[in-house]
Order: structure tokens, then sequence, then C-alpha cells
């Protein structure tokens, strides 16, 4: 577990040096901005809709800027001969991508709650943020394992988007209102996200949110053990050992 912590500092550190706390911080700003200029009646919607986009989008992208600037840094190097475990340093990355996930919440909660009158569960919106966040942490590691760069991780991310996030959105909005539909969709990793925010800020479906939780955990633990055992594949890969 120290060993987790201090990787845990190191990764923050990183982040905050290449400014890729800085970029989540500014983006939540113009979720901020976007809510400001809309009318008091669409908070609601838009509350989610904006923090399922940056949930479901940021943690993936910035964990392969974490990743490439590691490569350029020499820290993948040092990684495959220091007593570190591999599970330590993809917990790292989840626990510094969720802390991330919470400041952006903090910020568009507190804007939607004391500008706005907005409320929500704030229990199980935390809990919410750190499970999706988590879980697309790891779908950009193991997105990232099997790019040659950051564009082509970039390309196969926009890939994920279009499968599974796009739908489920326009599932969301009510666009298209087909029972199969929705049915199918319920595979899709952003639907269990987007459940749980649905009842996080509204009235609270039981059904909705366990599935939402089990889908995010059980899968999220497969995932995990997907990028422990490829991590070293990726790390000599990289260093060309």
């Amino acid at each position: 577990m120290a060993k987790i912590f201090v990787l845990l500092q190191g990764d923050l550190q990183r982040m905050k040096k290449y400014n890729i706390l800085a970029a989540g911080f500014i983006v939540a700003l113009l979720w901020v901005a976007t809510m400001h200029f809309l009318d008091t009646a669409l908070v609601d919607a838009l509350f989610v809709t904006l923090l399922f986009v940056d949930l479901v989008s940021m943690p993936a992208i910035m964990v392969a800027v974490s990743l490439f600037y590691e490569k350029q840094e020499g820290a993948l190097q040092a990684m495959l001969v220091s007593p570190i475990r591999h599970s330590d340093y993809v917990w790292s990355k989840i626990l510094a991508n969720g802390f991330s996930a919470l400041l952006t919440v903090a910020i568009l909660y507190a804007y939607a709650h004391f500008v706005r009158g907005f409320q929500a569960n704030l229990v199980l919106l935390v809990a919410t943020a750190l499970l999706a966040s988590g879980f697309h942490t790891l779908v950009g590691l193991l997105l990232t394992y099997g790019a040659r760069d950051f564009t082509g991780m970039l390309m196969r991310y926009m890939v994920y988007a279009f499968v599974f996030m796009i739908p489920v959105l326009i599932d969301h909005t009510g666009l298209v209102d087909n029972y199969w539909f929705t049915l199918v969709l319920s595979a899709c990793p952003p639907r269990a996200v987007l459940v749980l925010l649905d009842s996080s800020v509204g009235e609270l479906n039981w059904g909705q949110t366990w599935y939402g939780l089990i889908y995010l955990v059980v899968v999220g633990t497969v995932l995990f053990r997907m990028a422990v055992h490829r991590f070293g594949t990726f790390a000599e890969k990289e260093m060309g050992v």
C-alpha cells in the first residue's frame, strides 16, 4: 500500500508538471460556463450530460498523456527494474485520475448547487465519479498499450466513443425511442455510468443503480487484470527491450 501512495505522489507531480491537472481544471470551467449561459430548468439534464462526457473521456485521454510523457522521461524503463508491482502502478493511475475526477465534480456541483440551487445525492455522485474514472482509466491504458503514439490512441478512443458513448447519449436524449436499442446499450460501459448519474441527481432507482455498480465493478475488475497483465509487455516494447 505504501508503494502505491509513493507512485500516486509521483503521478500527481507529473500531472501538475505537464499541466494535465490544469487541463482538467480548464475543461471543468468550460462546463461551468456552458451551464451558466443556459436556463436554470436545463441545469439538471446538462449537469448529467457534461459530467458523463467528462468521466467517460477525460480519464482515458489523461492516462494516455501521462504514459507517453513517462516514456519520454524514462519512467517506464525504471519500472522494469524496480521492485514495484505492475498492479501498484495501475492502481496509482486509477487513484490519480480519481483525484482529478473529484476536482471536476466539486467544481461543477459547487456552481450548480450554490448558484442554481441544484441538488444531488453526493454519496452516490462521488462513488459514480470514482468508479467511472477508474473504469475509463483502465480503458485508456488498454487503448494506449496497442497504439504506436498518442495520435493512434486518440483514434482508438474515437472508435470507442462512436461505438459506445455516442449511442448512449442519443438514447438518453430520447432521439431514439426503441426498447431493443436501449436493451443492447445495457452492454455498453457508458450506459452504466449514465444510469448512476441519473440516480444521483434524480429519483433513486435501485434496480438501475445496482446494475451500474455491479457492471462497473465486475467488468472493471476484468479490465484491471488485463491492464496489469499487459503492462510489462507494453513497457518492454516502448523501451525496446
